[in-house]
């Protein structure tokens, strides 16, 4: 069998977009990987899909929606997309050179199914199958969600994701002992590796995955609502926020590049969401709020 290798020249403020196109694209993205480059705010996106399930057509417009992101005040620098073929074995190697086990918080580990880790009894794996259409968690918004998912997740306590994309942060919401875990996204496609992620780590009796946009096929409200996602998209959730928030709850909000955060501050005030923490990483914001009243 053959494959496909797209590679992405962009920058780290685009990065979350870029992966949320491949996504909607229905690519059946095997493998994300970032590498850093000479100039350190760009980097370059790979992703893997069987040679047969991506069209010319697609192609072309997957560039003019990359081209489109600047409307959104992001800088996709060269935006320069570049596409070859693999072969399955060169595929499987490309996965296994640049993915090794890494120690996400004191407890949370992201593990290879392929890579042997001796675990400590107090560390938790969520592993990543080549198989799947999952990133590697590495992004800076997904790390600083998982350290504020154990931070502020309680055991017992009720979770929900929104745009849970391949389910990362479900799955080790539900392995923290969440009691009630639920999923969110537009893309059918997001939801299925969702599914899949969360059987591979034992988990998916304890998910409910839906598909919906944003907050509107939600019916009650939670301890921790969490959404790693893009900042114009976290600007529509806002004034939803509180009916799928507990009066007691938090929220933890990612995917907001430094120059957008005041505009996400401003909105929160406006809906009487009280902002908390904000966590930094390079260009990258993560906000953790809770209700001003």
């Amino acid at each position: 069998m053959e494959w496909k290798e797209l590679e992405i020249s962009t920058t780290y403020q685009a990065f979350a977009a870029i992966i949320n196109l491949l996504d909607e694209f229905g690519i059946e993205s095997i493998f994300k990987e970032v590498l850093s480059q000479e100039d350190e705010d760009e980097i370059l996106v790979k992703a893997y899909c069987k040679d047969d399930s991506f069209s010319t057509e697609q192609l072309a417009e997957l560039k003019t929606k990359i081209a489109n992101l600047k409307e959104y005040d992001l800088d996709v620098g060269s935006g320069k997309l570049r596409v070859s073929e693999l072969q399955e074995e060169d595929w499987a190697n490309n996965w296994k050179e640049n993915f090794k086990p890494f120690k996400v918080t004191d407890q949370i580990v992201i593990k290879p199914t392929w890579e042997d880790y001796q675990a400590s009894t107090d560390e938790i794996i969520i592993e990543v199958d080549p198989g799947q259409a999952f990133g590697t968690g590495q992004h800076e918004t997904t790390t600083s969600c998982l350290e504020m998912i154990e931070k502020h997740l309680k055991t017992g306590a009720s979770c929900l994701d929104v745009g849970t994309g391949t389910g990362i942060l479900a799955i080790a919401a539900a392995k923290l002992e969440a009691n009630v875990t639920v999923g969110i996204d537009i893309s059918p496609v997001a939801i299925t590796a969702a599914q899949e992620n969360a059987e591979l780590n034992q988990v998916a009796d304890e998910i409910e995955f839906l598909e919906g946009d944003l907050v509107k096929v939600v019916d009650r409200s939670y301890d921790l609502v969490i959404c790693n996602i893009l900042p114009h998209i976290i600007l529509d959730l806002i004034p939803d926020l509180k009916q799928v928030l507990k009066s007691s709850g938090k929220f933890i909000l990612s995917g907001i590049v430094e120059e957008k955060l005041d505009e996400i501050k401003e909105r929160l005030a406006e809906y009487q969401f009280k902002v908390e923490q904000v966590v930094q990483k390079n260009e990258w914001v993560t906000v953790v709020g809770s209700t001003s009243y």
